[in-house]
């Protein structure tokens, strides 16, 4: 039982982050300044040079081939339930303004940020390469498909976007920081120390600076409109019920160790990624949804994950 407790004392911490964002903001210390720099400073100086670390310090040039392999069933888990939500949130009316912000959300796990203390958590050190695998296939969609989606829905970007705006949009700071990991990794060249020590120190300012940025974003969501009602609720179950059942069907088609697979589905019912919000507010597209989005779920998760540990446990 004390597995289940440290993954809840994970979320737990997250949520009070999410918390205190909404205190500063409700105290007046965020001015519309503030709003517009954190997400450009999370996009463009935090997040690629954390990639970049992460899959330089935990792959070797040895392992590539089994990283893309390994990443296969996750992507192909996601692009399947992107998918199957897009065509869900026309079919329920989701509103306009948030479609693709609804199914990126709905199809992608905070697989690093909270995908790391709860899988090793609840199976040991040993998940750590799993994860790291779900990272790799989760952060290729949400900043290729995903990204694009959620720019051409940004009201900044109504115009149909040409060729190389499409390239720009697709090779954002974020996936050139993980495309750049992988060069230096299949190169073999070595990073020096001073290099290595600035990409952690940035990337460990990623969690909870995302996390208080949705916090003061929360600030403006009004319960009484469209965020907290049947498109939210929707996407709750999307995201904590119906991915992991996808996945588990897509799974039955490649043989996986019984680790591997519990892995997956565990990340597979995560909260939706925190840089929802901040890519959405960075495009202009609709970051009350994604913010309220992160945090609801990231508390409702608290419940379904020791669910499925149970569902499992009994399938295995």
């Amino acid at each position: 039982m004390s597995v289940f407790f440290q993954a809840l004392q994970s979320m737990f911490s997250l949520t009070l982050l999410c918390c205190i964002g909404y205190m500063v903001a409700r105290k007046g210390w965020v001015q519309a300044e503030t709003e517009i720099f954190l997400p450009r400073l999370l996009t463009t100086v935090v997040l690629p040079p954390f990639l970049m670390g992460n899959v330089v310090s935990h792959f070797q040039r040895e392992a590539l081939a089994h990283l893309i392999w390994g990443s296969l069933l996750p992507l192909v888990s996601i692009v399947v339930s992107f998918l199957v939500f897009l065509c869900l949130a026309w079919l329920c009316r989701v509103d306009a303004t948030h479609r693709r912000v609804f199914a990126t959300a709905a199809c992608t796990s905070n697989t690093m940020f909270i995908g790391i203390p709860v899988g090793t958590a609840l199976f040991g050190e040993s998940a750590i390469v799993y994860v790291l695998l779900y990272f790799f296939g989760n952060t290729v969609f949400f900043w290729t498909i995903g990204n694009y989606c959620i720019a051409c829905e940004g009201q900044t970007n109504r115009t149909r976007p040409d060729v190389r705006e499409i390239v720009r949009r697709i090779f954002s700071p974020p996936l050139c920081g993980m495309l750049a990991g992988l060069a230096i990794v299949f190169m073999g060249i070595p990073l020096p120390g001073f290099v290595s020590d600035t990409c952690r120190y940035l990337g460990n300012l990623a969690t909870p600076l995302a996390l208080l940025y949705i916090g003061m974003m929360l600030h403006h969501v009004d319960c009484k409109n469209q965020p907290l009602g049947k498109d939210m609720l929707l996407a709750l179950t999307l995201r904590l019920v119906v991915s992991p059942c996808i996945l588990v069907t897509i799974s039955w088609m490649i043989p996986l160790q019984e680790m591997q697979k519990q892995v997956f589905v565990i990340l597979a019912g995560l909260p939706c990624m925190a840089n929802i919000a901040i890519v959405s507010a960075w495009h202009g597209a609709d970051k009350t949804f994604a913010s309220a989005f992160v945090a609801v779920s990231t508390i409702v998760a608290m419940l379904t994950i020791p669910v499925w540990m149970t569902v499992l446990a009994h399938l295995a």
